[in-house]
């Protein structure tokens, strides 16, 4: 049985653009990637307080009037990613720069063009429906192999 990793990912956009952050790693399958912002929900906290939390941690930006989309499962050969997701208009900050990552706003239609993305980027397809509910089954590259709907 593959692991399950509960994690939150977080939509901010406004004008056509989106916070994205990218990837500095040594890890060839993550250096220079672009992601939606988010990560691991914790033992003490719900979905929207690590959403909160991750958002500030990867961008500097504090985030507000979160909205819960749905959900997003995401299944590679070694383990599995259950995403709750949440999208807002609403935050204060600027997009900051890490060790571990860069943030920055991104047009949306230039980011699901960019030719190394994570699976949640494509998600910027759909963003604008009341309700999102995928699997993805991905290879360890981030390719999407096959789509479909968990409900």
């Amino acid at each position: 049985m593959k692991p399950i990793r509960h994690a939150v990912r977080v939509f901010l956009i406004k004008d056509n653009k989106v916070i994205v952050i990218k990837y500095k790693s040594n890890d060839v399958y993550q250096n220079g990637y672009l992601d939606i912002p988010g990560g691991k929900i914790e033992d003490n906290e719900n979905a929207k307080e690590a959403a909160v939390r991750e958002f500030k941690e990867e961008t500097g930006i504090l985030i507000k009037n979160l909205c819960p989309i749905g959900n997003l499962v995401v299944e590679y050969p070694e383990r599995i990613f259950d995403f709750k997701l949440f999208i807002s208009s609403a935050y204060e900050g600027t997009p900051q720069s890490f060790s571990e990552n860069d943030s920055m706003w991104y047009p949306v239609q230039d980011a699901l063009n960019y030719s190394k993305i994570f699976p949640s980027i494509q998600l910027l397809k759909l963003y604008n429906q009341s309700h999102i509910d995928l699997k993805f089954t991905c290879d360890s590259k981030h390719n999407i192999l096959s789509q479909k709907k968990l409900f």
